[in-house]
């Protein structure tokens, strides 16, 4: 199994990273997105993937919409040197977001521009955030996503007539733990209706701990934290919504995300 989503450099898991990096082997998981969010996290992937064999890592690093108004005047010069010390990383993750609301969503918007200019002068595919924003996401998009090498939309919640427009664009549909559960019927309605070839699969963690996983332990806040072993629970989910086998489920996952990240 490919886990397309994560943040395995979050404080959360990093204490015990051995222990969370041996449940995801034994539990199938070959490989994982690790997702970089800003400026001060880059390094902390940077080292994982340095050290870490499995599951193999594929990086992504970029600027996470909730974070675009702190970062260092020269964000964008050092997130253009990750790519040069790891040409094979994707951009990510990036996006805008409709939860945050004391985020301007022009700001927002300006960040995400920037990054996708970055992209497509790089040929990098990109891990996109659109919670509660997918509109906003599709229009910021849409004029570069035919010069991208692929557009990934991390956790996708948005509505049936939204996941049309992004699908004849050619965009990706990561779904997560959200999937898993039986009152999220907006999208498990659309889970049959993803393309083969344009679905993936994935954890977000040490969030959203889909219905029936194993949590690591709970966070100062009481959240039970997620973890990549637990992506096994949104495999079944989605191979019965779209009435095949676990292991097909897996198979064509995992070829779209090498596709993607490899």
């Amino acid at each position: 199994m490919f886990d397309a989503h994560a943040h395995l450099q979050d404080q959360k898991l990093l204490p015990r990273l051995r222990a969370v990096l041996d449940s995801a082997v034994d539990a199938g998981v070959t490989a994982v997105c690790c997702c970089g969010t800003g400026c001060d996290d880059w390094e902390a992937l940077a080292g994982l993937c340095r050290i870490v064999s499995k599951p193999v890592l594929v990086p992504a690093f970029g600027v996470h919409p909730w974070y675009c108004l702190n970062q260092p005047d020269d964000w964008l010069e050092r997130l253009e040197r990750m790519f040069y010390r790891f040409p094979a990383a994707a951009l990510g993750e990036a996006g805008v977001d409709g939860l945050k609301r004391d985020i301007p969503m022009s700001r927002q918007r300006i960040c995400l521009e920037l990054q996708l200019d970055l992209a497509v002068r790089l040929k990098l595919p990109v891990v996109l955030h659109g919670a509660r924003a997918w509109d906003e996401l599709l229009d910021v998009l849409t004029p570069y996503v035919r010069n991208l090498p692929a557009a990934v939309l991390h956790g996708f919640g948005g509505s049936r007539e939204q996941f049309a427009k992004f699908s004849q664009i050619g965009c990706y549909f990561s779904l997560g733990g959200a999937v898993c559960n039986p009152q999220a019927k907006k999208v498990r309605a659309i889970v049959a209706e993803i393309p083969d070839s344009q679905l993936l699969i994935e954890t977000d963690a040490p969030d959203l701990l889909p219905y029936g996983g194993k949590a690591l332990d709970s966070d100062a806040s009481g959240r039970p934290i997620n973890q990549p072993s637990n992506l096994g629970v949104v495999a079944e989910t989605i191979a019965s919504l779209r009435g095949i086998s676990f292991d097909a489920l897996n198979d064509l996952t995992a070829a779209n995300a090498r596709r993607v990240f490899m």
